[in-house]
């Protein structure tokens, strides 16, 4: 396949999976609910001490701060999307495990949690927020960071990807500020830390893939409840639910999908099955509980 076949295909998929969206673009109706986040961990102190990411993060505005720690942390983490989430849920484990080990890779989910607490630990509100894609016969999602600017509002840090996404201005954009302007087909697009971002034309055909990407996975969005150290691998979340789409419908699927296509893995694939068939259907949550000012 040529470079313009293999563009092609991307374009092709940006247009499905924005489709997708822009046909979903309202969530069902639910409780708002307040997103509580913790300054006060007393494993904090040894967070700054031990690496020093006050000084990393330097002085400026929270996106400025949180961008320093972003580029400090994400070239030196090895991805690992097969990882077995064994390490303690906390940034000094998970730094301890994995900080310039590339034989020692974490997932996603793991590298929002280190950002996020570097960003509590100096006083930036920050939160792991849950992308999750439509398809019941998709095994893969992401998980990023969203952290409170003064100026910019909530703003996505993607610390797999060491960038966030921006629109024609440059500014930065929240989770549900891409999930619009990509399912609009609106100007807007990845860009890497320090990648130079004054023609958005140009970065989005440079990083059609990875908008793609995005787009797959903004389908559904869930926020963790609680933002504190150690707060779990996968914490009680809050979820925006588009309307009309069951959850548990689509998990159910998921695993009987994988209990077909992976059989090596059908044992546990039927545990998990037994345990979602006795889960209730997930409760959708306001999207002010997102979109509010912490």
């Amino acid at each position: 396949m040529t470079d313009q076949e293999k563009q092609q295909m991307q374009k092709q998929l940006f247009d499905i999976y924005s489709g997708i969206l822009f046909n979903n673009q309202a969530f069902a109706p639910g409780r708002a609910a307040k997103i509580a986040y913790d300054f006060h961990c007393p494993e904090y102190r040894e967070l700054i001490d031990k690496y020093h990411i006050d000084q990393i993060a330097g002085e400026g505005t929270e996106f400025q701060r949180a961008g320093r720690l972003l580029h400090w942390m994400s070239p030196r983490l090895k991805h690992k999307p097969d990882y077995d989430n064994h390490i303690p849920c906390n940034a000094l484990d998970l730094l301890e495990y994995s900080l310039d080990k590339p034989e020692q890779g974490i997932n996603c989910l793991n590298k929002a949690k280190i950002l996020g607490e570097c960003c509590l630990a100096l006083g930036i509100y920050a939160r792991r927020v849950y992308i999750m894609p439509c398809s019941p016969y998709d095994g893969d999602n992401h998980v990023v960071t969203e952290i409170y600017d003064s100026r910019s509002g909530w703003v996505m840090l993607d610390p797999s990807m060491d960038g966030w996404v921006i629109d024609e201005r440059g500014k930065p954009l929240s989770v549900l500020e891409m999930r619009k302007k990509f399912a609009l087909q609106l100007p807007a697009s990845f860009a890497a830390y320090g990648e130079d971002n004054a023609d958005i034309s140009a970065l989005q055909d440079i990083h059609l893939e990875d908008n793609a990407y995005y787009c797959k996975n903004l389908f559904r969005i869930g926020v963790d409840c609680r933002n504190a150290f150690g707060a779990g691998a996968r914490g009680a979340a809050f979820w925006l639910i588009p309307v009309g789409h069951s959850v548990k419908e689509c998990i159910l699927a998921n695993i009987h999908y994988r209990i077909r296509c992976y059989p090596p893995g059908k044992e546990r694939f039927e545990t998990w099955l037994a345990q979602a068939q006795d889960e209730p259907e997930p409760e959708p949550w306001d999207i002010s509980s997102m979109e509010m000012k912490p």
